[in-house]
């Protein structure tokens, strides 16, 4: 597959942050044909004047397969807090082997930035580390996995496979997906451990979330997504048992927030694991 560069739209709330984010994991996460390895990641860095210490944070994500693709999925704040951010990226990679074939992979990245007098920088990247698959995943992980109504990144598969996220989460990720379509962003893997700018452990880290960044086909973000297809997801979210729902905007009653990060992503989040 050809190298897609993700697109922004205009109603981004820090759109060079995000760019930022995005473009550099493209540029890690992707190699042309004598760019593999930590020295290509290191050359492709320096070239966008980036910190070329990057590159060893990225180790897990690069190979020495001849060349390798990179496409974004999807890229949504994971904290803004005076000059800092965290922005999460998911992507779909395909590498291509010695013998020529090709392998489908990805992952997703916690991409962390300040804000300089130049602009948005990033800082470090956390690359997702999801556990090992379980040899027999469960049903209802299985039945999430293979629905047609539910589409998994590469990272939050790995984490359903691996059992990292609790089952009525995963009963409600079904039972929504009776009404609608529905692509996850980040289930455990590649969001901050405590919720950013704070010592409190996150639902996610808690294997009690997940984060959806498009609805019915329509993005989270877009202007043109109508607000009653996503204000109705939340309300039936919650009323399915999810106890703290975040998206774009305030709806009435105390399951429900909303900030300027969550002006990208509906936020799922369940105070119980069966």
């Amino acid at each position: 597959p050809s190298a897609t560069p993700w697109p922004l739209v205009r109603t981004e709330v820090e759109p060079q942050a995000k760019e930022r984010a995005v473009r550099i994991v493209e540029t890690v996460a992707g190699w042309p044909r004598g760019g593999a390895g930590m020295q290509g990641a290191q050359e492709r860095l320096a070239a966008m004047k980036a910190p070329t210490r990057l590159a060893a944070q990225a180790a897990p994500v690069l190979g020495d397969e001849p060349e390798a693709t990179a496409r974004v999925i999807a890229a949504q704040y994971g904290g803004l807090q005076g000059g800092r951010a965290s922005v999460l990226v998911a992507y779909r990679q395909w590498v291509r082997r010695p013998n020529g074939t090709i392998k489908a992979g990805g992952s997703a990245f916690d991409v962390r930035l300040e804000e300089g007098p130049g602009g948005w920088e990033v800082t470090a990247l956390h690359p997702a580390r999801p556990g090992r698959a379980k040899r027999e995943p469960g049903d209802l992980a299985q039945r999430v996995l293979a629905h047609d109504r539910i589409h998994l990144p590469p990272a939050a598969a790995a984490d359903v496979r691996a059992g990292t996220l609790r089952p009525y989460p995963m009963r409600v990720l079904l039972a929504l997906a009776d009404d609608y379509e529905i692509d996850v962003s980040i289930v455990h893997t590649g969001h901050p451990r405590n919720v950013f700018g704070t010592t409190r452990l996150s639902d996610h880290t808690r294997m009690r979330a997940f984060d959806v960044w498009a609805v019915n086909g329509r993005r989270v973000i877009d202007a043109g997504t109508p607000g009653r297809l996503i204000d109705g997801f939340l309300r039936r979210a919650v009323a399915a048992g999810a106890y703290n729902v975040g998206g774009p905007r305030q709806l009435s009653g105390g399951s429900y927030f909303s900030d300027r990060v969550h002006r990208d992503h509906l936020h799922i989040a369940f105070n119980r694991d069966d």
